[in-house]
């Protein structure tokens, strides 16, 4: 192990440790504010090449400050967590490790930002407008979107089908967020471009579909890769590819969010990391790259990507599991789940005696169905069916 690499958060969703499990060659220091919000950590099934650093993830001094206090000399820095992979590139740029531009991240993470830059280079997005602090009755398009201008993984994402409505939107995210966004309904399934970008060069991963909860919450419930959208598929990854080389977007992982409406696919936002959830369990599936080995050897400045293919009759789909009522996690009944054709992995993210919440966010997801098939759509099929044989029992 001759290089150090510093994850400064990454996913809490299942696949985050899949870094380290991909790259036992090498050592790590995950640096974290909250070691116990990885389900790995507290059943204590920590990688033998990880090291647990507990540190404010939130300080970019209080970062730096610990790597010098350790004595460390990373090879590579960076983040695969959202809310994180800013501060991470600030870090990165102060010890001369590989990184994209700070300051491309920070237009990243701020919603009407980018999309007003992008709208500037022609690049379709919904209308949208900063809410102000008190509201009057002047918006006339309903429904509309409510959501924080800075949030991730669906958190604090609301449907507003009127005034009313949006008043009690504005009300239950004002506290939280500083700048809550509005922005049109687009009509159209909600997909994703995954990508890689290796020395400025755009390469295509998939695209990879995602079904999304009943409203009032936009919570993702189901996901497939890879998906087939027929010619659409060129027209978004070239608009993916476009918008990040005129961005300037250099290294790494970039998951893109498209509706597809009437009129063609619409940009919704670009999050500069790997996508989160499942996603990354099945690009490891489904392509013949290894997409954590990837990562690192962009971020080390070794052996470049050039190329990503997929795996013939490869398809894989997940479903999400949610509690139907609050309440405290007593036990799982899987085995029949598991027996269901096509179905490889149940995994599990809760612990007994957890408090489950129910489905208005990534938070509430209890476990997540895995299953395989020769196109996404046999794979989703599959998983769904699956799903009906899980139960969960309260206390």
């Amino acid at each position: 192990m001759n290089t150090v690499t510093i994850v400064i958060e990454t996913l809490t969703t299942g696949t985050g440790f899949n870094i380290f499990y991909q790259n036992m060659g090498q050592l790590f220091y995950l640096f974290t504010k909250k070691p116990g919000k990885y389900l790995e950590v507290r059943n204590k099934q920590i990688p033998d090449n990880v090291t647990v650093v507990e540190v404010d993830t939130t300080n970019e001094k209080t970062v730096y400050t610990k790597i010098k206090d350790l004595g460390l000399k990373p090879s590579a820095i960076f983040s695969l967590s959202d809310g994180f992979v800013e501060i991470a590139c600030r870090v990165a740029c102060n010890f001369g490790c590989v990184a994209n531009d700070p300051e491309l991240i920070a237009l990243c993470r701020n919603k009407q930002a980018l999309r007003d830059r992008l709208q500037k280079m022609g690049v379709k997005t919904p209308e949208h407008y900063l809410l102000p602090a008190k509201l009057t009755d002047t918006y006339k398009n309903y429904p509309y979107i409510v959501k924080p201008n800075s949030g991730t993984g669906s958190m604090g994402v609301l449907i507003a089908h009127d005034f009313a409505e949006l008043k009690q939107c504005h009300a239950c995210l004002k506290p939280q967020h500083s700048e809550i966004l509005i922005e049109e309904f687009l009509l159209g399934p909600l997909i994703s471009n995954e990508v890689f970008v290796s020395e400025g060069k755009v390469l295509d991963l998939g695209l990879t579909s995602r079904v999304l909860s009943d409203f009032p919450y936009f919570v993702e419930e189901g996901y497939s890769f890879p998906m087939d959208i027929g010619p659409n598929k060129d027209e978004v990854f070239q608009t993916s590819k476009q918008i990040l080389e005129k961005l300037g977007y250099q290294h790494g992982p970039v998951h893109i969010e498209y509706i597809l409406t009437a009129k063609g696919p619409v940009l919704v936002e670009i999050n500069p990391r790997l996508a989160g959830g499942p996603i990354g369990n099945m690009l490891l599936y489904c392509l013949q790259e290894n997409i954590y080995q990837s990562i690192c050897q962009e971020y080390l400045t070794g052996k470049r990507a050039t190329k990503f293919n997929l795996q013939a009759g490869h398809g894989m789909a997940v479903v999400s599991v949610f509690a139907t009522e609050e309440g405290i996690l007593a036990g799982l009944e899987l085995n029949l789940a598991k027996k269901y054709p096509g179905v490889v992995k149940i995994e599990v993210l809760k612990v007994i005696s957890d408090k489950l919440t129910l489905a208005h966010d990534y938070s509430g997801e209890v476990l997540r169905v895995y299953a395989i098939g020769k196109t996404s759509e046999e794979a989703y099929y599959r998983a769904l069916a699956a799903k009906n044989a899980v139960k969960i029992q309260l206390k």
